[in-house]
């Protein structure tokens, strides 16, 4: 069974209505089954600011869109919290919205996202038969969350990210050891543009689930990349790497 997803490394501004015209403009001149967008892009990365109108009227935008096209979209945004504001990855089909919420913030130098809520748990989507994990960026950092994906029947990992150019060499060495050492498809779909000293380095990309790169966007410029996944490739790479039937129980950690 296979599934085309494309990567969306799309420049975003302060103006919600224009992102989400760029979103359905890359969504209608591509031809994909989900359409995943970096970190933050409704807003623009560093622009938290989101009222409840603003955002119950992207979701809706985003609603109709993928009803009109059968499609998912997987989209970076600011979400109002009980009392505060989430960085969060909105997964949305023609039937159900997912909400995943960023559990690891960046709070060191260049990032600063002492802002946001943390996120409570790990969210799970599911389309046209694949399990779709979700992270955003500094997630991907923390393997126990891939690997609870993973132990979860996922076989996809979604990475929204806003990376910035000192982040690189972190990226391109976490993001195929993911994907090995769970046997999933890791895709990674990264900001470009500026804020304040931050330059984002674009960089999206696609390993499959040995670690593989398959595809990417050399450099950060605006472009969309669609791949085609394959959920035999996923059962094959578990059948050769035996790390998840591998994984004990019955350890002492102490």
């Amino acid at each position: 069974m296979g599934m085309r997803i494309a990567l969306c490394q799309l420049l975003s501004v302060d103006d919600i209505v224009k992102n989400l015209e760029h979103m359905e403009s890359a969504i209608v001149q591509n031809d994909a089954d989900l359409y995943l967008f970096p970190e933050m892009f409704l807003t623009r990365y560093g622009n938290p600011g989101i009222d409840k109108e603003d955002q119950d009227n992207a979701i809706g935008w985003m609603k109709t869109v993928c009803s009109e096209r059968n499609v998912a979209i997987a989209m970076g945004m600011p979400m109002k919290d009980y009392g505060g504001v989430t960085n969060s990855l909105l997964f949305v089909t023609p039937k159900d919205v997912y909400r995943y919420d960023k559990l690891y913030l960046a709070n060191f130098p260049p990032y600063d996202e002492g802002v946001f809520n943390k996120g409570q748990s790990p969210v799970m989507a599911e389309w046209k038969g694949f399990r779709i994990g979700l992270e955003v960026c500094y997630d991907v950092m923390f393997p126990e969350l891939h690997r609870f994906y993973a132990t979860h029947g996922a076989d996809i990992v979604l990475v929204s990210s806003a990376s910035a150019e000192s982040s690189r060499p972190g990226m391109e060495t976490i993001t195929p050891a993911r994907s090995f050492e769970n046997t999933v498809y890791t895709v990674y779909c990264n900001n470009i543009g500026t804020f304040k000293d931050l330059r984002f380095f674009g960089g999206s990309r696609v390993y499959s689930p040995l670690g593989k790169l398959m595809e990417q966007i050399d450099g950060d410029e605006e472009k969309v990349l669609v791949v085609e996944v394959d959920r035999s490739e996923v059962t094959e790479s578990r059948r050769i790497r035996h790390h998840l039937k591998d994984l004990r129980d019955d350890i002492l950690w102490v």
